[in-house]
């Protein structure tokens, strides 16, 4: 072979080595050509032929959303295939026992109802906010816990709205939990910054007075010697029994009670010991604290509630048929993490109100009883120097 032939050679594996870097082998291979080139001296000149070659690869991936977990010092109340939904524990602040109630962010949904007396316009809510759990339609989902709600609108502490309908008008800088058209909550300072935060879209506002908890420390007007700044208690005596509803680092809600008589400052106190960094007060009085959370999801009136507040002068199953006061439906989530339970949200331009019935929706609803919770995403491309597939099917997404 002619010192020509053999540069040349040398010339051509050279070029192709500095245009193909090495790739990792795990790595999908681009479309890749593979000539190869045969030299043969004929006379002065060189005669060039070429083969091309396609190369496949598949790659597979499986990511697993992780379920709700068990937490120490938590008893678990029910779960589902998602995990843990609701748990509970005791909390004492000094001589008074605290009964803290958890809602799991990633499991449950929240809804919120109005009395058949309070607020003053409870008639125009919707039936799915009405003075009664709605079980044709969150029965479907299923009850996990239940709670009341806040003061009366004649103590004038805040605003209400649900499913687009004024009952008393929000006021600025007061404490408001909001709960959106999926059921997720948020707590926070009417007006503030960034609250809701973007997108959130809430159907439901409910507020009373001002923030108990802000940066998961109590506020200075909770500690305070201001009590009458926290309701109107009985005969007097600062000392009542009193409920609270936070939100942890996680987005967990967090209902704290307690039937013993103490101040705003040792509830907020417990709700910070629950580990809640932005907390408001709810109800207080011994007529008013109601709770109820269930070891199975409750499809029908007359469910067993297994954990209750001790003391309360009312069962939780007085929400099945009506109650006079505001109140809060937490549900099950289904199994599925790529299934959800949601409502149609409030459209702009329309006047009146906006009803929101629960149905599910996501690609994991279609099974009667959803996958396994987890994810696999399997990914396959194939090249050539004439054509390119691509193909990729997820099995589940993580819902946040």
């Amino acid at each position: 072979m002619s010192a020509k032939v053999v540069s040349a050679q040398s010339s051509a594996r050279q070029s192709v080595e500095a245009g193909a870097p090495r790739r990792r082998s795990w790595r999908l291979i681009v479309p890749a050509v593979v000539v190869v080139l045969s030299l043969v001296g004929v006379g002065t000149g060189y005669m060039i032929s070429s083969a091309t070659t396609t190369t496949t690869s598949t790659s597979t991936t499986t990511t697993t959303t992780p379920p709700e977990r068990h937490q120490l010092g938590w008893t678990i109340v029910s779960s589902s295939g998602r995990g843990v939904m609701v748990d509970f524990r005791t909390i004492k602040v000094g001589a008074v026992a605290f009964r803290a109630v958890r809602l799991r962010a990633r499991t449950t949904l929240l809804r919120w109802h109005v009395g058949s007396g309070d607020p003053n316009l409870w008639m125009k809510a919707p039936v799915d906010a009405g003075p009664s759990i709605n079980w044709p339609n969150e029965g479907k989902a299923g009850v996990v816990a239940v709670f009341n709600g806040a003061f009366k609108q004649s103590a004038r502490a805040g605003g209400a709205v649900v499913d687009a309908v004024t009952l008393e008008a929000l006021v600025k800088g007061d404490a408001t939990v909001v709960i959106n058209k999926a059921g997720h909550w948020d707590i926070g300072v009417w007006g503030g910054a960034n609250f809701p935060k973007p997108g959130f879209d809430p159907i439901a506002y409910r507020q009373n007075l001002t923030l108990l908890v802000s940066n998961g420390r109590p506020t200075p007007a909770a500690m305070s010697s201001n009590w009458n700044a926290w309701g109107s208690p009985l005969r007097g005596d600062p000392l009542q029994a009193r409920t609270g509803l936070g939100i942890d680092a996680k987005g967990n809600l967090i209902y704290v009670a307690t039937m013993q008589g103490t101040l705003p400052g040792a509830l907020a106190q417990a709700l910070v010991a629950a580990g809640a960094l932005t907390a408001m007060q709810l109800d207080i009085n011994p007529y008013w604290p109601i709770l109820g959370a269930s070891s199975q999801p409750i499809h029908h009136p007359g469910g067993v509630y297994v954990v209750q507040l001790a003391g309360s002068a009312h069962s939780p199953n007085i929400y099945d048929n009506g109650w006079t006061r505001d109140f809060f439906v937490a549900l099950a989530e289904p199994n599925s993490w790529t299934c959800n339970w949601t409502s149609r949200g409030l459209r702009g331009g329309v006047s009146g109100a906006q009803p929101q019935p629960l149905a599910m929706a996501g690609p994991g609803c279609r099974a009667k009883h959803g996958p396994a919770p987890g994810s696999t995403t399997t990914s396959t491309s194939t090249t050539s120097t004439t054509s390119t597939t691509s193909t990729t099917t997820s099995a589940t997404t993580t819902v946040g």
